[in-house]
Protein backbone atom coordinates (compact mmCIF):
# COMPACT_ATOMS: atom_id res chain seq x y z
CA UNK A 1 0.00 0.00 0.00
CA UNK A 2 1.16 3.33 -1.00
CA UNK A 3 0.77 7.36 0.34
CA UNK A 4 0.04 9.63 -1.60
CA UNK A 5 -0.60 13.35 -1.44
CA UNK A 6 -2.47 15.43 -3.49
CA UNK A 7 -1.22 18.89 -4.55
CA UNK A 8 -3.44 22.62 -4.23
CA UNK A 9 -4.10 21.76 -7.92
CA UNK A 10 -5.58 18.13 -7.43
CA UNK A 11 -2.45 16.73 -9.18
CA UNK A 12 -0.68 13.36 -7.75
CA UNK A 13 2.35 11.72 -8.01
CA UNK A 14 2.16 7.92 -8.55
CA UNK A 15 5.10 6.42 -6.94
CA UNK A 16 8.10 4.94 -9.61
CA UNK A 17 8.06 1.15 -8.27
CA UNK A 18 4.13 1.34 -8.98
CA UNK A 19 4.96 3.22 -12.38
CA UNK A 20 8.09 0.84 -13.25
CA UNK A 21 5.57 -2.34 -12.45
CA UNK A 22 2.72 -1.20 -14.56
CA UNK A 23 5.20 0.14 -17.33
CA UNK A 24 3.16 3.70 -17.39
CA UNK A 25 5.40 6.46 -19.10
CA UNK A 26 5.43 10.01 -18.95
CA UNK A 27 2.60 12.11 -20.84
CA UNK A 28 0.25 8.43 -20.36
CA UNK A 29 -3.01 8.93 -20.16
CA UNK A 30 -4.95 6.83 -17.24
CA UNK A 31 -8.49 6.43 -16.78
CA UNK A 32 -10.28 7.22 -13.06
CA UNK A 33 -12.74 5.40 -12.03
CA UNK A 34 -15.13 5.66 -8.85
CA UNK A 35 -16.58 2.38 -7.66
CA UNK A 36 -17.86 1.72 -4.59
CA UNK A 37 -16.67 4.61 -2.60
CA UNK A 38 -13.46 4.01 -4.22
CA UNK A 39 -11.26 5.72 -6.79
CA UNK A 40 -9.63 3.22 -9.36
CA UNK A 41 -6.91 4.60 -11.47
CA UNK A 42 -5.97 2.35 -14.70
CA UNK A 43 -4.58 2.37 -18.12
CA UNK A 44 -6.83 2.61 -20.74
CA UNK A 45 -7.63 -0.87 -22.26
CA UNK A 46 -6.47 -1.29 -26.06
CA UNK A 47 -10.05 -2.54 -27.24
CA UNK A 48 -8.17 -4.72 -29.77
CA UNK A 49 -6.94 -7.18 -26.88
CA UNK A 50 -10.16 -7.71 -26.25
CA UNK A 51 -11.31 -9.08 -29.80
CA UNK A 52 -11.69 -12.78 -29.43
CA UNK A 53 -12.19 -12.78 -25.77
CA UNK A 54 -16.20 -13.20 -26.18
CA UNK A 55 -16.89 -15.52 -28.85
CA UNK A 56 -20.50 -13.93 -29.58
CA UNK A 57 -18.34 -10.41 -30.21
CA UNK A 58 -18.61 -9.91 -34.33
CA UNK A 59 -15.08 -9.00 -34.92
CA UNK A 60 -16.28 -6.42 -37.72
CA UNK A 61 -18.48 -4.57 -35.25
CA UNK A 62 -16.11 -4.90 -32.94
CA UNK A 63 -13.16 -2.79 -35.01
CA UNK A 64 -16.55 -0.17 -36.63
CA UNK A 65 -16.42 0.80 -33.11
CA UNK A 66 -12.70 1.18 -32.37
CA UNK A 67 -12.55 3.25 -35.61
CA UNK A 68 -15.79 5.35 -34.44
CA UNK A 69 -13.85 5.76 -30.90
CA UNK A 70 -10.94 7.21 -32.91
CA UNK A 71 -12.97 9.61 -34.99
CA UNK A 72 -14.68 10.94 -31.96
CA UNK A 73 -11.21 11.35 -30.19
CA UNK A 74 -11.96 8.93 -27.75
CA UNK A 75 -9.18 6.01 -28.33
Amino acid sequence: METITMSTKGQIVIPANIRKKYRLEKGEKLVIIEEDGYLKILPPTDLRTLCGSWSDLDPKAVRKQIEDMRKEDRY
